[in-house]
Parts: C-alpha cells; structure tokens; sequence
C-alpha cells in the first residue's frame, strides 16, 4: 500500500515510501502482512543498554524464558544481541552466545561467545555445528528481516527438543492504532500481526504457547515459541490469553483496508498539527531540543520539513558527539547536560519513551519546562497535566501496573481509532 510521496511521509523528499499489504481480500491465500515494498536501507541501532525502559524489556525476556527451563546447566543464544544487554541477566552459570551484524557486538566481553554476522548465514552454521540451544532470543529483529522463513528455520533447527523460543517484534494492531508514525519512516521490513506470525510459525514446525503485549517501540508483542510436537508447556491460562488477543485482534479488521487507509490520513492529519506547533514556536523566536539522536528521530524531522528549524539541537542521552550532526543538514548533538543548561523553551521526545523520559525530566517540568510527544498524536506536557499523563503511561506499559489486554492498552491511549471518518471509504469486500 503506497504512503504518498517520501516528501510527506520519509526519509528523503525524493522517492516514495510504499508498504504492501498481502490482501486477504484478493487472494483467500492472502496472509495479511504489511511488508516494505523496497529493501530497507542500512538501520543504525541504538546501544541496548542506552535506555533504561529497553533494559527493563530485555531483563524481562531473559528471566522469563529461563524460568521455563528447570533450572538445569543450559546454552542460550540471542539473536541481534547488539552490546549484549540482554545476554548480561542471564545468571553466569548459562552458556551465552550471542550474534549481531553491528559493531556494536564487539563491545561485549569474553563472558560470552559472539560472532559478528546476519542471521542465518554459513559462518554461523559453521562456528555452531551440532549446537543445540535451550533458549534461544530475537528482540526487534524479525520487523528487519526481509525473508523471514530462511530465519525461522534456522532457530528450530537450533532449538533444543524441549527448548524455549522467545520472539519480540512491532505489532501491527499497535503500530496502526498509535499512529507510530517515526516507527514506518525510519524503516522495517515489515510489521506484523499475531495471526501472520502464527501462520509463518506454524509452517516452520514450531508454536506459541504464550504470549503478551508490551510497550517496546511504541507497541510489541512479545512470544514464547517451542516445537509443535512438544506439549510439555502446554498450559491453559496461557492459551486463553493468546486467546483473547487473537479475538480483539480479530475485532479491528486487521485483514480488511480499513485501518491501513485510516492510518494514513492519521499520518496526515499528525503531520499537519506537528508543523503548525513548529512553526508557531520558531515564530514566536523560542527554540526546541529533540530528544535522542537516532535514525528515528532523524526521520521525524526530515518528515515535518522546514518547520523543523524550530529544532536547534538534537539531546544525546549519553555524552556529546562533537561536531557531529543529525543527518546531512539536522541540528547539533549535544549532550544532555548542555541541553539542561541552556534551558529550551520546548523539548520534543519519543512516545516510545514517555514514562522513562517524564521520570528522567520531571524535576525541569516542575520548573517550568514543556514536552511535546508527536504520537499517537501532538500533545504537551506541562507541570499542569504531568500527573495525568505520567498516569498514562504507566497504564500503557507492560510492568506490573500495565493493561493487560489490546483493548485496554488502546483505551488508555483513548482509544483505537481505527475506522477513518471519510464515509467513502468502503470496506474490502464493498
């Protein structure tokens, strides 16, 4: 399905972002997968260990697959390992591989075995032999991969008899319904739908016996996954929640038009307020900070145009990459304490990490200072609504006090928008 001209929607204003929707209602065949109709570029990845909400995420999946193996002696491989923060919680007396194509994995100690190379590939078949592993890990990785089966082949091939498979990825009910705009411009193979991941699953001889959503990027979903053959995790209460998801899934028509049109005049529609709140602060001379410095921030401001002059400098939550910029023409890096000290009139941050950067930031919004969140629609917090939405976003996390279900994650995000307003629009079958 094509998103209009890359100028509206992209990272360059000279191509087109398209996105192709495998339409059930075309083919009966169809699975439903909204996949990018171009190779995705080169993605730079942020360190694992950069924020604290993406440890929180990876310590989680690391003790949750290990409490499903029974204690014993047990090898476990991460896939996209980047710096190794995930393999980090993993208890010493676990044998820890991990792989990742980014320089990023030579940054990990002799703790653990890594290799530096895609997944799969020939070095990697070569350097594991007969390996079997009892947990095996891929965090943000499957929404990058091109050719997903060559890849799940490979990990059941991997995976001990009675082995844990513990996948996270972008959901798409999540992606759509959040408007997660920085998400689709910055650039993934593909975003998917737990009855596509069912369907890929299923074909390479492997199952989901739990699963859960969680806020990572704005929207994940998070599945632990065996061998079909094995039942020995078989556990009702976890089928019935897998249940519930796949039947709200099923109630937003995610194999229907709908919510893919609706999206895109969502898109247009935030774009729009985003400019007019850009153009309004560089009229009244006042400046704006962005928070982070990577590809997806970079993305944003490509996105809005020349309204992103307002943006002065881009906020690295680390240190200080002198000289650098965002991009060709993007604003400077600074650090956070610079950003801090010259105290802007607007900072402008990720929803993917509002609650890390409302606690981060409280103490500067007490004292005057104001946030602008771009999704799942513009909105700023001041020291006069902060309580409120501090509320929300630890209503649309995925820690103890998180909603638990997709239809109460969207209704703490009010609600799921999905059908557009223009009655033209007909339903795939109309």
């Amino acid at each position: 399905m094509p998103f209009g001209p890359r100028k509206a929607f992209g990272r360059k204003p000279d191509h087109s972002v398209d996105y192709v929707l495998c339409d059930p209602s075309r083919d009966a065949r169809a699975c439903g997968l909204l996949q990018s109709a171009n190779e995705e570029d080169d993605f730079t990845y942020t360190p694992s260990g950069h924020h604290a909400s993406t440890r929180d995420h990876l310590r989680a999946v690391a003790t949750e697959a290990l409490e499903m193996i029974s204690g014993r002696d047990c090898a476990a491989l991460d896939i996209g390992c980047n710096d190794g923060t995930l393999l980090s919680f993993y208890p010493r007396w676990v044998e820890r591989f991990g792989v990742d194509p980014s320089d990023h994995v030579e940054e990990i100690g002799d703790w653990a075995w890594t290799g530096r190379s895609s997944f799969p590939s020939k070095d990697l078949d070569a350097a594991f032999g007969d390996k079997k592993f009892d947990i095996v890990t891929a965090v943000s990785v499957v929404e990058h991969i091109a050719e997903p089966r060559p890849f799940l082949k490979r990990v059941k091939e991997l995976l001990a008899p009675d082995g844990v498979f513990a996948l996270e990825t972008l959901y798409a009910p999540m992606v759509l319904t959040r408007t997660c705009v920085e998400t689709l411009q910055a650039g993934v193979s593909a975003v998917y739908s737990l009855s596509v991941l069912e369907w890929l699953l299923r074909e390479a001889g492997l199952k989901v016996f739990k699963g859960a959503l969680t806020a990572k990027e704005g929207g994940s979903i998070r599945l632990f996954i065996t061998h079909a053959e094995f039942d020995e995790y078989d556990f009702d209460p976890w089928f019935e929640r897998l249940a519930r998801l796949w039947d709200e899934e099923n109630a937003l028509a995610m194999r229907a038009l709908q919510p893919y049109q609706s999206f895109e005049q969502r898109a247009a529609e935030l774009r729009s307020d985003f400019v007019e709140i850009l153009e309004d602060i560089a009229g009244r001379g006042e400046c704006a900070h962005i928070i982070g410095a990577d590809a997806q921030t970079e993305a944003l401001l490509r996105w809005v145009g020349p309204a992103a002059k307002a943006v002065t400098a881009a906020v690295d939550t680390g240190v200080a990459r002198e000289k650098e910029r965002l991009g060709e023409k993007g604003p400077r890096i600074i650090s956070e304490a610079e950003s801090r000290s010259i105290e802007p009139d607007f900072l402008i941050a990720s929803a993917r990490y509002k609650r890390e950067t409302l606690e981060r930031w409280r103490e500067a919004i007490m004292l005057g200072a104001q946030i602008i969140f771009v999704t799942p629609s513009p909105h700023i917090v001041t020291s006069l609504n902060f309580s409120s939405e501090y509320g929300k976003a630890i209503n649309n996390g995925d820690g103890p006090a998180g909603a638990q279900t997709l239809r109460a994650i969207l209704a703490a995000a009010g609600g799921p928008r999905l059908i557009a307003d223009n009655p033209d629009i007909k339903t795939a079958n109309g």
